[in-house]
């Protein structure tokens, strides 16, 4: 989907980039993503439906139109969907969600996207009791599991509302999930930067004081989705066909190199897209992409410097811009951008 492209491609950017004038950890847990309510309702739908497919034969298409099929149901109850939750907590993924993760592995390989992590067991250094029992001495969460009720983090004193990150029958929000990360890595750590899908902005607000509470010294960056045209609600709904990463790159590579369209899939998904969501997928313009994107690897600078580049393009909160830089090199003003930098940040 092209929205799941945009995050992988800024995030690689961002961190390459910022990697070339410091230390840089990059978070990435697919153990948060597998114990969302949509992960888990998607693997109860399967089992129940499909019985014992060999996901590992299914295309990714065939996948994400079982998905949107799942999420047409009603939601089932949590009693259904503990024993995934149960079972996710112990790193477990179930064999159609790792059949995705392949699948899209092989096409961000294509791209030289490094790697986040996508089969990396990464267990939770605190647990969802420990980590809810310490927001609440410190008055930022409202724990009612003792009365057969939910918990709430509690944002009120920066005005925000309370915010149900555990259920009465103790579902618990992915929210949970980033805090269990993060909040054990405050120490080690100068600063947190927080890169998240702009529509829940509002729910990283929160994350972002309750870090700063806790003596992180926090910053975020909000990526819009890419809409598709004629749909109006997010990929639950479908609509995304013509626009998988496998559909571009077979759109994109029988005509150009690999390098011009590993370049040309940053140059349009970072600066043509933008960092707001309000620009659809354009395939006209994605070719146009590719052909600044051989222009630029024709006249490259092989002797240039690029850390002065990059340092240009460095935030007040110490991450270097990706729509900045990549603009950057895109600039008429008779400069050439550094082969270096192309090499080590975009391709």
């Amino acid at each position: 989907m092209p929205t799941h492209a945009k995050g992988f491609l800024w995030v690689d950017v961002l961190y390459r980039s910022t990697r070339a004038l410091g230390d840089v950890t990059c978070l990435w847990n697919t153990r948060s993503a597998c114990l969302t309510g949509q992960t888990m309702r998607y693997w109860e739908y399967l089992d129940r439906t499909s019985g014992d497919t060999d996901f590992a034969r299914r295309s990714v298409h065939e996948l994400g139109e079982l998905y949107v099929k799942a999420h047409a149901e009603p939601m089932p109850s949590f009693a259904a969907l503990r024993p995934y939750a149960e079972r996710a907590e112990q790193g477990w993924i179930h064999p159609a969600s790792e059949r995705i993760l392949r699948l899209w592995s092989e096409q961000l390989e294509v791209l030289h996207v490094t790697d986040p992590g996508l089969f990396l067991d990464q267990p939770y250094r605190v647990g969802t009791g420990e980590l809810i029992e310490m927001l609440a001495d410190r008055g930022l969460a409202l724990d009612h599991r003792r009365f057969g009720g939910p918990v709430y983090l509690d944002g009120t004193r920066w005005g925000m509302p309370l915010r149900r990150v555990v259920s009465a029958d103790g579902h618990a929000n992915y929210l949970l999930m980033v805090l269990r990360d993060l909040v054990p890595m405050i120490a080690g750590h100068d600063r947190v930067l927080l890169v998240h899908d702009e529509e829940i902005g509002h729910d990283y607000a929160l994350v972002e004081r309750i870090l700063g509470h806790l003596g992180a010294v926090t910053s975020r960056l909000a990526l819009g989705r890419v809409p598709l045209a004629g749909v109006t609600g997010t990929s639950r709904e479908g609509g995304w066909a013509g626009t998988a990463l496998d559909e571009l790159s077979a759109l994109c590579l029988p005509h150009v190199e690999p390098d011009v369209y590993r370049l040309g899939m940053r140059l349009y998904f970072i600066a043509t897209l933008q960092r707001k969501g309000d620009t659809p997928l354009d395939t006209g313009l994605l070719r146009r992409a590719m052909r600044r994107a051989a222009d630029l690897l024709a006249r490259a600078d092989r002797d240039a410097d690029p850390v002065g580049e990059l340092r240009r393009h460095l935030t007040p909160s110490g991450w270097v811009s990706p729509y900045s830089l990549t603009c950057g090199i895109l600039a008429k003003n008779n400069r050439t951008p550094a082969r270096r930098l192309l090499d080590d940040v975009f391709l």
